[in-house]
C-alpha cells in the first residue's frame, strides 16, 4: 500500500477510534486480600450474557457505594483499570466491570455499535441495583473512557438516582456535527484541499443522515454514489474511494454519526466530572471542550478539566529505559488523572443514604 492509500485508511480507520478506548487483557495485578472478587453472569438480551467481575471491599458499611465502569470502543474485556479500582476499593467503593458481548468469557456475537454497547451497559447497570444486599443504590456513579463517556451520560439521564458520572475523553457536539467535525479536521491533516474537504463531508452528512433514518432504498444508494464520487473528485481512486464508503457504512462507524453528546448532556443533573486529555489525538479537545461547557452550563455541579501530557487512555508520558518519551501504563493510569478522581468522586458517593 502506499503511503496516500495509508493515509486515506488511517483516517476512516482513526474515525472509529473517535469514540474508542485502549483495550487491553484482564489485570494481573495482585488483590489486595480485603477485596471480595465476585464472577457475574449478566443477562442483556436473549443469547448475550455478560461476564463481569464485581469487587467488594470487604470493609466498611454493610452497604457501599458502586461505581459502573465501562470501557471505550473496540473490544474492551473486564477489568482495564486495575489502578483506578484500586484507588476506589480503597475508599470502600464497590466496582463492576464487563466484558463486552462476544469478548472474553461474555456471549453473543462482538457488535460495538452504539445501541448495543449501550443496551449491554443498561444491564450491568440493572444488574449493580439489583444487588441491595451489598450496594446503597442511592449511591451508584458511572465511569466511563470516550465510548463509555457516551454511554455513561445516557445513562445517568435515564436513572436520575445515579449519584455521579466520571467521562473521559467524552466526545461533545451536536448529532451528526461531531462526527463530521472530526472527519474534516481528519481529512484536512491527510493533505486533502479544502474545497474538496467541504464536498466529501456535505456528501458524507447526506449519506449518513439517509443511512441512519431508514430513508428509501434509492435515496440511501444515491448518496453512496454520490459520495464515492466526491472521494474520486478529491483525488482518491476508485476503490479507495469504495473502501471509504464501506467503512463509513459499517454499523459500528455509521452509529457514531448519531451520537447527540450535547443534548444528553444537558440533560443530565447528577454531579459530571469530564475529563480531557491534552495530547489526546482521536478526540479533540479543542472541539469537545467548548461545546461540553454549553452543554453543562446549567448543570450545577460540573466540572470540566484538561489533564496535561496524556493521550486518549490518561496513560501518562514517560521516560523509556531507551531514553525515548512515550505513553505507557494501564489506561487511567495517570497519577494527576487518579489523583482528581479519587478526589472528587468519593466526595459525591460516601455520604450514606437512608435504606430503602
Amino acid at each position: 500500500m502506499n503511503s496516500k492509500g495509508r493515509s486515506n485508511t488511517f483516517i476512516f480507520a482513526s474515525l472509529y477510534m473517535m469514540l474508542s478506548g485502549p483495550v487491553h487483557a484482564q489485570s494481573d495485578v495482585s488483590r489486595a486480600t480485603l477485596i471480595q472478587a465476585k464472577q457475574v453472569r449478566i443477562i442483556s438480551e436473549p443469547g448475550v450474557m455478560l461476564a463481569g467481575e464485581l469487587q467488594v471491599p470487604r470493609s466498611g458499611d454493610t452497604r457501599k457505594p458502586a461505581v459502573l465502569l465501562l470501557g471505550g470502543g473496540g473490544a474492551s474485556p473486564h477489568g482495564i483499570y486495575p489502578l483506578l479500582e484500586a484507588r476506589l476499593h480503597a475508599k470502600g467503593i464497590v466496582t463492576l466491570s464487563f466484558d463486552k458481548r462476544g469478548v472474553g468469557q461474555s456471549t453473543g456475537t462482538f457488535d460495538d455499535a452504539m445501541e448495543p454497547a449501550q443496551r449491554d451497559a443498561r444491564a450491568a447497570l440493572a444488574y449493580l441495583r439489583s444487588r441491595r444486599d451489598v450496594i446503597d443504590i442511592d449511591r451508584i456513579a458511572i465511569l466511563g473512557l470516550s465510548q463509555g463517556a457516551v454511554i455513561g451520560p445516557a445513562l445517568a439521564v435515564e436513572n436520575p438516582s445515579i449519584a455521579a458520572v466520571v467521562a473521559l475523553a467524552a466526545p461533545a457536539g451536536e448529532r451528526g456535527m461531531l462526527f463530521l467535525d472530526a472527519m474534516r479536521v481528519k481529512l484536512a491533516a491527510a493533505g486533502m484541499e479544502a474545497k474538496a474537504v467541504e464536498h466529501v463531508v456535505s456528501a458524507t452528512r447526506f449519506y449518513l443522515d439517509a443511512l441512519t433514518t431508514a430513508a428509501p432504498p434509492e435515496t440511501i444508494a444515491g448518496g453512496r454514489i454520490a459520495l464515492v464520487q466526491s472521494f474520486v473528485a478529491s483525488g482518491w481512486k476508485q476503490d479507495q474511494a469504495e473502501g471509504a464508503v464501506k467503512a463509513l457504512s459499517d454499523p459500528a462507524t455509521s452509529s457514531l454519526y448519531t451520537v447527540a453528546a450535547n443534548q444528553v448532556l444537558s440533560q443530565v443533573r447528577a454531579p459530571v466530572l469530564v475529563i480531557y486529555a491534552a495530547d489526546d489525538t482521536v478526540v479533540s479537545s479543542a472541539l469537545s471542550i467548548p461545546e461540553a461547557r454549553r452543554a453543562l452550563s446549567k448543570n450545577k455541579d460540573a466540572s470540566i478539566v484538561e489533564m496535561p501530557n496524556v493521550e486518549h487512555g490518561f496513560k501518562p508520558l514517560v521516560l523509556t529505559a531507551s531514553g525515548k518519551r512515550d505513553y505507557q501504563g494501564w489506561p487511567i493510569s495517570d497519577p494527576a488523572t487518579l489523583d482528581l478522581i479519587n478526589e472528587w468522586l468519593p466526595r459525591r458517593l460516601l455520604q450514606p443514604t437512608k435504606a430503602k
